[in-house]
């Protein structure tokens, strides 16, 4: 994709969203009352994007008009890397005393249990509600929604739910598509951290990075939220030599190889807990090809293992979801892989390239 086309997509994608959420405002009297704020995140925004610039990750940071200080983090009965949030008295209020009741907090009424924890399926209905009603009040034609900006430009627009977001595409004039992710979130900041957690908060605080999220990720668990870190993860990947090219070259083998299942997030750790190992200079001595290399090793031994631990919560496998024969399967391919390009280096040195390209 050209720079022109990515740059009007990012365009586009800005005014399509301002006017979403301001749809969203109108909507809903609660929605307005979090004061929402976009933060955009995701491999777009973080330079690791590979491919077209049409698929974004946006966060709708919400904020509840109480104390933070009052809200209890807890990961009793949750797992990993996630917590419970136990909200005091002052929220509950919010749904009894008019001058916030008639602002729409009576819909939080039953969004927390008898322990006062906040659900995560009932508060992701009332998010997709709120969506619902904004793209409701947009026209249709032909049965689809159509959202008109600047008087001239029309936008087809399509929702779908995917884990803690909800995708919104954007079918554009000539019908090329922009996916967009709104993940809602609530933020909070160290010293905050949830009691007894599993993440390692000491990398957390290495960074000097005070915020960080909670998304409402679907689990076994209606009471358990997914704690992120995108910030802190910026901070280690930051190095501005190699290191981004890197990443990217890895996908797009990943993508030319088919290992569909592999996302980008399995790939992103593996370049974090790289990072943590090395110091900046390493992506600086070596070559593309050594770095490339090398990673592709580190990738295949941890398929082979079927082990690749969370970043932030070591105790956490997250390659246990992958099936032990896929694992198998894309650990051989890449041993094979692997031996064809070493053993071909010097009387072929282009054989990388049968690997990284589409015949």
């Amino acid at each position: 994709m050209k720079k022109k086309e990515k740059k009007e997509n990012t365009a586009i994608l800005f005014l399509v969203l301002k006017e979403i959420i301001k749809k969203m405002r109108t909507a809903d009297k609660l929605f307005d009352s979090l004061k929402p704020k976009l933060d955009f995140l995701g491999s777009y925004f973080d330079g690791l994007r590979v491919g077209h610039a049409s698929e974004y990750d946006i966060n709708v940071i919400l904020k509840f008009p109480i104390n933070y200080e009052n809200i209890k983090l807890s990961t009793c009965n949750s797992f990993h890397d996630y917590t419970n949030i136990i909200m005091p008295s002052e929220f509950r209020r919010l749904a009894k005393i008019p001058e916030t009741s008639n602002k729409g907090f009576m819909k939080t009424k039953l969004w927390c249990n008898k322990e006062y924890k906040l659900s995560v399926s009932k508060f992701r209905s009332w998010m997709q509600s709120v969506v619902d009603h904004a793209l409701n009040t947009m026209p249709l034609e032909n049965g689809i929604r159509v959202l008109v900006l600047q008087h001239k430009h029309k936008y087809r627009i399509f929702k779908k739910i995917s884990g803690p977001a909800i995708t919104l595409t954007v079918i554009k004039e000539d019908n090329s598509a922009i996916d967009v992710d709104l993940v809602p979130t609530f933020t909070f900041k160290l010293p905050k951290k949830p009691v007894d957690s599993k993440v390692c908060f000491t990398k957390v605080e290495s960074t000097n990075i005070h915020t960080y999220f909670v998304v409402p990720k679907p689990n076994g668990d209606d009471f358990s939220w997914r704690l992120t870190f995108p910030f802190q993860e910026r901070y280690y990947l930051k190095n501005n030599n190699n290191l981004k090219s890197v990443i990217r070259l890895i996908k797009h083998f990943r993508d030319i190889q088919g290992f569909t299942k592999l996302c980008s997030y399995f790939i992103k750790t593996l370049f974090l807990w790289q990072c943590v190992t090395m110091d900046n200079s390493y992506w600086t001595r070596n070559s593309m090809y050594y770095l490339v290399i090398n990673m592709l090793h580190k990738l295949k031994d941890s398929l082979g293992n079927r082990d690749l631990r969370n970043f932030w919560c070591p105790d956490h496998n997250i390659l246990e979801k992958i099936k032990p024969e896929t694992c198998k399967n894309w650990h051989n391919r890449l041993n094979y892989i692997l031996n064809d390009i070493e053993c071909k280096q010097y009387s072929k040195p282009n054989v990388i390239l049968n690997y990284f390209s589409k015949h």
